[in-house]
């Protein structure tokens, strides 16, 4: 038995809960993928894994194994990789993980550049939600919003959670000469057409900063919404006001499309400034001259 190949075909089937998925990605029968796992738990004389006519997951000796191992070939596949390339070599697969948005507005167009650069270079680029360990799953490069992350993982931070309250200059204008002020009060809000952030399971409530504590702010939405491009041309076409990340609406302020609305307290859509936006990936895969000159590339083109 290929045993290292049968712990490989363990490993990725433990993680999708498939055979199907994992034979997909090492290109062969899942019954092949079924068979080494067969003759590798032979061989401990345990079962690994429970299998239903619809799923598959790890038994609980399994779990502890796959514990065990996965670090092992983690490293295993990292030593690999860096010895298979030459120390100028920029060609193969970097696999990346990023929050849909940003993925798609901040992060594809520098990538793209990054391809151009390097063109030997194969990206596989993941914009999603879904939550991303690095080092299961094949991922090299994750952007993530959230607090640092522990000491294992490597850390750059890319932009902060500032954000932005805005208004077309339209609206803007038609506002402050109703309520009679140029800069208003969080009051005022109230009276204001709001456009709000809704996720599949929450609403994403608005709050101000006033000595150094965070208030839930009172709002009266006229359109709430899971999609922030369609909030945005809400705002654009003068339907009220929103919030948004710095980063997302950073263009529109600079061409005057938006303006940010003056207000006497710093107001967020997370009460927190301590959450950021970071480019993560493992210590060890840094030495890869692919991922490093990736890893690089954003954040000289991101960092702050």
């Amino acid at each position: 038995m290929d045993k290292l190949r049968a712990l490989r075909y363990f490993k990725r089937t433990a993680e999708l809960n498939s055979f199907s998925l994992a034979a997909r990605e090492f290109d062969v029968p899942a019954s092949s993928i079924s068979r080494r796992i067969k003759d590798l738990e032979a061989e401990l004389g345990v079962e690994l894994l429970q299998r239903t006519t619809r799923n598959v997951s790890t038994t609980e000796l399994g779990s502890l194994y796959y514990e065990m191992i996965e670090e092992v070939l983690r490293n295993l596949d990292d030593a690999d990789n860096l010895l298979s390339q030459r120390l100028d070599a920029m060609e193969g697969k970097i696999r990346i993980s990023a929050m849909p948005s940003y993925g798609e507005k901040v992060l594809n167009p520098i990538l793209q550049e990054f391809r151009r650069l390097y063109p030997k270079i194969i990206l596989e680029l993941d914009f999603s939600d879904d939550l991303t360990i690095l080092g299961k799953g094949g991922v090299d490069i994750a952007v993530r919003a959230g607090k640092v992350p522990d000491e294992r993982i490597m850390a750059k931070q890319l932009s902060n959670a500032e954000f932005k309250l805005v208004a077309s200059p339209k609206l803007l204008s038609e506002l402050q000469t109703k309520l009679g002020k140029s800069i208003f009060a969080i009051e005022d809000l109230k009276t204001c057409p709001i456009l709000q952030f809704s996720a599949k399971f929450e609403i994403f409530s608005w709050w101000y900063l006033q000595d150094e504590q965070w208030q839930k702010i009172e709002i009266n939405p006229v359109m709430m919404c899971n999609s922030g491009d369609a909030l945005l041309a809400s705002t654009l076409a003068h339907q009220g006001l929103s919030l948004f990340p710095a980063w997302w609406v950073e263009q529109y302020l600079e061409t005057k499309e938006l303006i940010e609305v003056p207000i006497e307290y710093p107001v967020s859509n997370i009460p927190n400034h301590t959450m950021g936006i970071y480019l993560l990936y493992q210590k060890a895969k840094y030495k890869i001259p692919k991922i490093k000159h990736c890893v690089d590339f954003i954040n000289q083109q991101l960092a702050h």
